[in-house]
């Protein structure tokens, strides 16, 4: 995410995939701040989902390909923040999710360079794994679910309050470097078995009873900080 400057007047922004869950809700969510709306999406993705905002003078909507650099620029253009979003392709093997969280890794790592290289004022949100309809056994983020849990680092976050969360720190000008964003922690064997019964239909054994709870040992202290300043001391939950 790259923040306005404080200089700044322009209220273009561009949401770049707009096609992913997230990418959907920040463009609606935008629209409804009074922004002008650049989404743009994947040459091979439909525009059905901004339906309701087709005569809402605000949104362009841009086809983009991730390796058309003047198709991006098309998109940008304009505009004085981008929103990135990033979802894996939900129909590829597991050993190739396996490399979703190392591209993940790799590219905010070169994008920090460009951003320092270029003076590009850059701010990452670093979600938990998003729940939602969406959401199932096969996703990427699962595939290291049990040593999360088992090291206190297993956390979600509900898609509201990760797009609440992108705009309040791209609108506050004193945001830096990298937030965690999550309002829930697995680490209690309730916790887990509520969030297996949402990923699959089948019946889950309860034969035994757990008590432990998990040490937790990861923080979004930093970014509630952030939220509870720009609501005046009231922290979204």
């Amino acid at each position: 995410m790259a923040p306005s400057s404080p200089h700044n007047t322009c209220n273009a922004v561009c949401v770049m995939d707009a096609s992913t869950p997230l990418g959907t809700a920040l463009v609606h969510r935008l629209l409804h701040l009074d922004f002008t709306v650049h989404a743009a999406i994947h040459t091979n993705m439909p525009e059905f989902m901004f339906d309701g905002f087709d005569d809402n003078k605000k949104l362009k909507i841009f086809h983009s390909d991730p390796f058309d650099y003047h198709s991006i620029l098309d998109a940008l253009r304009g505009c004085c923040g981008l929103f990135y979003t990033f979802d894996p392709p939900q129909h590829l093997p597991a050993f190739h999710d396996l490399w979703h969280g190392l591209s993940k890794t790799l590219a905010e790592k070169t994008a920090w360079a460009l951003a320092m290289d270029r003076g590009v004022n850059m701010v990452s949100v670093n979600a938990g794994l998003l729940v939602g309809p969406g959401l199932t056994i096969d996703h990427p983020y699962l595939n290291g679910a049990a040593e999360m849990y088992e090291g206190g680092l297993f956390v979600t976050v509900d898609l509201n309050y990760l797009v609440d969360a992108h705009i309040r720190v791209f609108k506050d000008l004193s945001s830096y470097g990298r937030y965690i964003c999550f309002n829930h922690i697995i680490n209690t064997h309730d916790d887990a078995v509520d969030l297996a019964r949402k990923l699959t239909p089948l019946p889950l054994s309860e034969q035994q009873q757990y008590t432990t709870m998990i040490p937790q040992r990861i923080s979004n202290k930093k970014l509630n900080k952030l939220l509870m300043n720009s609501t005046g001391g009231d922290q979204i939950d």
